[in-house]
């Protein structure tokens, strides 16, 4: 500070007035205590542009600081800054300064606190450029010879961003500093500021930053001498305009766009903005309008005090939902599930954002299943079948009174007990087997079956069980329906003893030709005797044919008295064997070749009964083959099921005709009574087996029968 001439030390080191020295790149180099406790300058290290202070940033002082190193004369400027309520009005002097220990020309620039307190300062934050500085700038005094543009002077914090040195601008071509693409715009600008000597403000891009930039030109006698440019980096600006924008959209996609119902309430309760939803479900016309509206408008009016509450709420900065009803404009009602939320705004609540949602088929809905379910409860309280829920391991959780009727059991002594509490000692292994598998999730259809009673009797039942489960698949309880069986079982019998009496006519009718067969064997067989003396070889066939019709009438004889039924443990594979070998002779005649698949398969069945099944099937399919064919018998076991499988190559069956099979008096044959596949349809049901019949004509038939295997 010691080379600043006498007359001027006074400004710099013992005025109160601030004093700044400035290069002609506008660099602060020196400054006094009076302007860093002004301008609030923190770094005093750091090196400062003049026009990193928003307040110099006017055209018109930097360009009497840029002339006044050309013409090197004390100049004064007036400054107004601030806004028209914080207008500051202040002189500054500008004094071209020659330190003798600089190489460069500088200037003083002196602020007049003679009536101003302090300089305007736009924030009241410490300067410091790296923080306070929202835009940077750099500066440019431009110089038109032939047809460039040279930099006189270029200076300010912008160029360090672009990573140009400013010391090296002076003279050179504006061409050759900033890429020619980026000029296309910039320089005919520059030429029409020249040209016709007027201001231009325009906005572009360079070298990726997008800028402002103010061109002013200098005219000495109606001669442009220059002209000066000052450039702003606006690419924050624009980001927060373009993040503002983006939002905005946001808003509105949110708002208008949102299917369910939005609005925007005030303190006094009024509608300020609404989405077209909300409207359209309040099935309002394009004319109406909730704006400007009360909530009390269109909510329903038992449901006011308790919505006005949650506004309240809401108000006071609680975020809320609830559920209430409101009147549409054709006097209809919507169920509206409504979360408020404050809207805050520097810290004050000033109303409340409200989505909501119409769940008035939800409510139907709710209504509904309260419906069923009343329902449902009074079919399972009322219904004549005995109903109960079993939890998922077979506890008793519930009973309708029927259910408790049919075991003589209370309520209270059932609840908690388990199914298999009511297992008697007549049930067979199998159905209790089959229950315990249902308590694990395998329904059972139906099946008949003995229960206990509380009194040790037994009771003969019909019983299904459904599985009950979760969404997801998980058993969460068994219900389980009964119905009494014992008054049916005993019309069952008087029935069966009805139908046997029926049945025995319809045998009569057939044992004729059942007879005639043996008869027509004995009679061939007999004249065969009276020719050839040497008949001790047929005696023994004679014998046979005559057992046969004993067998008939037995048969016929059995069906008019009852017979007790008792079931043994046999192997099917013998069954089957004794029965191939007894139809070989047939098959013989008739040209079959027979093809046996037969597995071990122990069976608890009536072995004759079952033997006569075989036989009636068997000789079935061969009288199928009239020329000859083959006969494949299949007996295997599948999971807990024997399965036996009789095919034929015959001529087959039409399907019209196959649906009366196992009708009395319908057969396939000229002779036939129908009366073999009746009565093997009835024992195979009698020891609980399915009987099915596939055929195709001219391609054959094939017969499937299934017995269910006894329990391991």
């Amino acid at each position: 500070m010691e080379h600043i001439p006498q007359k001027n030390k006074s400004y710099l080191n013992h005025n109160e007035m601030a004093v700044a020295v400035v290069d002609e790149r506008l660099q602060v180099v020196r400054m006094n205590t009076s302007f860093v406790e002004d301008f609030h300058v923190e770094n005093t290290e750091k090196s400062i542009f003049l026009t990193d202070f928003e307040v110099f940033r006017n055209l018109n002082l930097l360009s009497d600081i840029i002339n006044s190193f050309k013409d090197n004369q004390e100049t004064k400027s007036e400054l107004t800054v601030g806004s028209e309520a914080e207008k500051k009005d202040f002189t500054i002097t500008i004094v071209p300064s020659h330190y003798e220990a600089e190489k460069v020309r500088l200037v003083e620039i002196i602020f007049d606190h003679t009536a101003h307190q302090q300089a305007y300062i736009p924030s009241s934050q410490s300067f410091n450029p790296t923080k306070s500085i929202s835009h940077s700038v750099f500066l440019l005094k431009l110089k038109k010879e032939n047809d460039n543009f040279i930099i006189k002077v270029g200076t300010g914090s912008l160029f360090e961003q672009l990573q140009i040195n400013s010391a090296d601008l002076k003279n050179q071509n504006l061409h050759t500093v900033f890429p020619k693409e980026e000029l296309e715009h910039y320089v005919p600008i520059c030429l029409k500021v020249w040209e016709q000597q007027i201001e231009a403000t325009y906005e572009g891009t360079i070298c990726g930053l997008e800028y402002i930039a103010s061109v002013i030109p200098v005219v000495e006698e109606g001669v442009t001498e220059e002209i000066i440019c000052m450039v702003t980096d606006i690419s924050n600006l624009k980001n927060t305009q373009r993040e503002l924008e983006r939002n905005k959209q946001k808003y509105q996609s949110l708002m208008y766009d949102h299917s369910d119902n939005i609005f925007l309430i005030d303190r006094q309760y009024i509608i300020r903005e609404i989405n077209s939803a909300a409207e359209k479900r309040l099935k309002m016309n394009k004319n109406e309008t909730l704006i400007g509206k009360n909530y009390r408008d269109f909510v329903r009016a038992d449901r006011c005090e308790n919505t006005k509450k949650y506004l309240d709420q809401a108000l006071e900065g609680t975020t809320v939902s609830y559920n209430t009803v409101i009147i549409n404009q054709d006097h209809t009602e919507s169920h509206i599930s409504c979360t408020l939320v404050p809207i805050l705004i520097d810290g004050k609540v000033e109303g409340a954002y409200g989505v909501g949602r119409d769940i008035t088929e939800i409510v139907k809905m709710d209504k509904k299943l309260k419906k069923t379910a009343y329902l449902l409860e009074a079919y399972f309280n009322h219904t004549n079948d005995g109903a109960s829920l079993l939890s998922e391991d077979g506890v008793f959780a519930a009973m309708n009174h029927k259910f408790e009727s049919i075991f003589q059991w209370e309520r209270e002594e059932l609840l908690g007990c388990n199914i298999t509490d009511l297992f008697h000692k007549e049930q067979s292994q199998d159905d209790k087997r089959k229950i315990i598998q249902a308590l694990k999730g395998e329904d059972i259809d139906y099946i008949e079956t003995t229960f206990q009673k509380k009194d040790g009797t037994a009771c003969t039942l019909s019983l299904h069980v459904s599985s009950i489960r979760s969404k997801k698949g998980t058993l969460i309880g068994i219900a389980v329906i009964v119905q009494d069986l014992s008054k049916i079982k005993i019309r069952e019998d008087l029935l069966k003893k009805s139908e046997q009496l029926a049945l025995v006519g319809q045998l009569a009718a057939g044992v004729a030709h059942e007879i005639r067969n043996p008869l027509t064997t004995l009679k061939g067989f007999l004249q065969l005797l009276g020719e050839d003396k040497k008949a001790s070889i047929y005696i023994e066939l004679l014998q046979n044919e005559l057992n046969r019709i004993e067998y008939i009438t037995g048969e016929l004889l059995s069906l008019a008295k009852p017979q007790a039924t008792s079931f043994k443990i046999n192997s099917l594979k013998m069954i089957m064997d004794q029965t191939v070998e007894f139809i070989k002779i047939e098959a013989l005649k008739n040209n079959v070749k027979m093809v046996l698949s037969i597995e071990e398969v122990m069976f608890e069945c009536e072995s004759h009964k079952i033997k006569q099944v075989f036989l009636n099937l068997f000789m079935n399919a061969i009288e199928a083959m009239p020329t000859g064919g083959t006969l494949n018998i299949f007996l295997v076991k599948e999971k807990s099921d024997a399965v036996i499988i009789i095919q034929d190559t015959g001529y087959g069956i039409k399907e019209d005709r196959l649906r009366k099979l196992g009708e009395p008096f319908y057969s396939t044959k000229e002779k036939g009574t129908g009366l073999g596949l009746m009565i093997c349809r009835k024992i195979i049901e009698n020891h609980k087996g399915t009987f099915t019949i596939e055929s195709k004509p001219n391609e054959g038939t094939t017969v499937k029968v299934t017995f269910p295997l006894i329990s391991s």
